[in-house]
């Protein structure tokens, strides 16, 4: 009793955790709406300053030589200034959002939809900077190609292969003290057979044998054998999650000593 006394917090904030992302896309939905309003009313706050600068500016101004005049120009400068601070900050709030929406979007379980690379890895790394070790730690390289790759596959369960190898590889450089992790996409050539993304890291190297053995367990046992999963570590058990949905979209894992390879 005492030791499952001690589970409880854990399986609370475990609740609180999957209540808050099941309710995500109506909260999204709740922010939206506000945004929408703000980015039209900034938009004709623009219009109606330009107006304004125009008039001032107009020779015909009879004022327009005076301190006084001169004077207001240059608050009008200074307001459409903090204008455009206001609609770049917004901006930024309505990627984020995106961001998000993207993340608990449903997917037609019995297809896919087209999915460009390049945006999507860029979305990845764009919700992962809400960890603040990766935001402000780690040094992110991130190679894509000029043209980005196309592919036709389920959407939310890819984000879910990368976000596996992504925290996996974070957790190998968590308490490394200069961490690096370097992304790059390559596209398919005539003689692969699809495209590639590799996740390299600087930090300790994978035990390749104990990751590739829990694989093998878990495709031997699946999820009976759950005490040999229990006590894996949590930057493990995620690569064991990207391996599994990896195969249900047809994608491939490899992990190697510092780097995995996404085969799309």
């Amino acid at each position: 009793m005492d030791e499952n006394s001690e589970k409880l917090p854990l399986l609370f904030k475990c609740f609180r955790d999957s209540l808050i992302g099941k309710n995500t896309r109506g909260i999204i939905h709740n922010i939206n709406s506000p945004l929408q309003v703000l980015s039209m009313q900034i938009e004709l706050l623009r219009m109606d300053y330009l107006k304004l600068k125009d008039r001032l500016s107009s020779p015909d101004n009879f004022h327009s030589g005076d301190q006084a005049h001169q004077e207001l120009v240059q608050l009008m400068e200074r307001g459409y200034g903090r204008l455009s601070q206001v609609e770049e900050v917004l901006q930024r709030i309505n990627t984020l959002i995106a961001v998000i929406a993207a993340r608990v979007s449903e997917t037609d379980e019995t297809g896919g939809t087209p999915v460009m690379l390049n945006q999507l890895l860029e979305e990845q790394i764009e919700f992962w900077k809400s960890d603040l070790f990766f935001k402000h730690k780690v040094f992110l390289s991130l190679k894509l190609p000029p043209i980005s790759p196309v592919i036709v596959t389920r959407e939310d369960i890819l984000r879910d292969v990368i976000d596996g190898i992504l925290f996996g590889c974070l957790e190998q450089i968590r308490d490394f003290s200069e961490p690096r992790i370097e992304i790059e996409c390559v596209p398919a050539q005539k003689e692969s057979k699809g495209h590639l993304i590799t996740f390299s890291q600087n930090g300790p190297l994978f035990p390749v044998e104990d990751v590739r053995g829990l694989i093998d367990r878990f495709t031997e046992k699946g999820g009976e054998d759950f005490p040999v999963f229990e006590n894996t570590s949590q930057g493990y058990f995620s690569l064991l999650l990207a391996f599994i949905c990896a195969e249900i979209i047809g994608s491939r894992v490899e992990i190697g000593k510092d780097h995995i390879d996404l085969s799309i």
